[in-house]
């Protein structure tokens, strides 16, 4: 099986505000000087797993602006494959991230080339496992899904319905504990639950199959953190890990990208991963 990773989802420019507090609703509150990083959740699991060793490409869509280059720039710099990233005539998509000092943050996206990615399915059908997310139209995921003749791993995130179709092909389905409450008990595949600083669980036919709990550590931004454990998933799974490894190198790769701000910022590489578990277990 191909070691490849075909990551088929979403492009953002994050644009950061930190705060003491998040605003409830109706409320305003002030907030420290804007800045931009790169995100979109298949930026940054396509990240993610590239700076984890893995051979990642990126399908996805942008827009011929600065905050577009800015994407690609950090994508190629980080090892990925941007040759099946078009340009389209919107805008690239945009992210206002709201982070309040405990490291909890709000997230507002407003779509634009996300809403226009379309589908090698060539290149698709020739990966070892294909990555998606629901920040992408579903007809895209659709077709990535037909093309798909590896494992499919889906970070069912932000919630949204996905039709009977997708379901059944998906391979691995990966939640936190809200999005799992909204797609129900687990009876097909391989299904990861996430829970913050709480165990990371999987369940394989409905029945537990692996079980972690993340290190502690003094996060700074958890911002990217779900999608660090994506990447670092996917490398694990693809590379010959079984599902307890894959669960255990995710969860470290995850908790340490928490220690750095923005979504990529903090995302580790594998030397990182390998010194971060050495010394937990000391």
């Amino acid at each position: 099986m191909s070691t490849h990773i075909a990551v088929v989802g979403s492009i953002n420019a994050d644009m950061f505000i930190r705060m003491e507090r998040l605003p409830s609703r109706g409320e305003t509150v002030a907030g420290g000087v804007p800045t931009w990083f790169p995100g979109g959740k298949g930026a940054n699991q396509a990240v993610a797993a590239a700076r984890l060793g893995g051979s990642v490409s990126m399908h996805a869509a942008i827009g011929s602006d600065e905050p577009g280059q800015m994407a690609i720039a950090n994508l190629k710099s980080s090892g990925v494959d941007i040759s099946h990233i078009s340009k389209v005539d919107s805008p690239t998509s945009i992210a206002l991230v709201l982070v309040e000092e405990s490291g909890e943050n709000q997230i507002v996206i407003a779509q634009g080339a996300n809403d226009d990615v379309s589908i090698d399915s060539g290149a698709i059908g020739e990966a070892g496992a294909v990555v998606m997310q629901n920040e992408i139209p579903v007809a895209a995921m659709l077709d990535a899904a037909r093309a798909c003749n590896g494992m499919l791993i889906v970070n069912a995130a932000p919630v949204r319905h996905m039709p009977d179709e997708l379901m059944n092909r998906i391979d691995v389905l990966i939640v936190n504990e809200h999005e799992f409450e909204q797609y129900g008990e687990p009876t097909r595949g391989v299904v990861v639950v996430t829970a913050g600083s709480g165990d990371v669980v999987a369940y394989q036919d409905g029945e537990v199959a692996a079980r972690t709990t993340p290190p502690a550590v003094d996060a700074i931004d958890t911002v990217g953190a779900g999608d660090t454990f994506v990447g670092a998933f996917a490398v694990g799974m693809t590379s010959g890990l079984s599902l307890q490894q894959s669960l255990e190198r995710a969860v470290a790769a995850a908790s340490l990208s928490t220690l750095a701000h923005g979504a990529q910022s903090g995302m580790p590489t594998s030397q990182e991963v390998d010194d971060f578990i050495q010394s937990k277990g000391n």
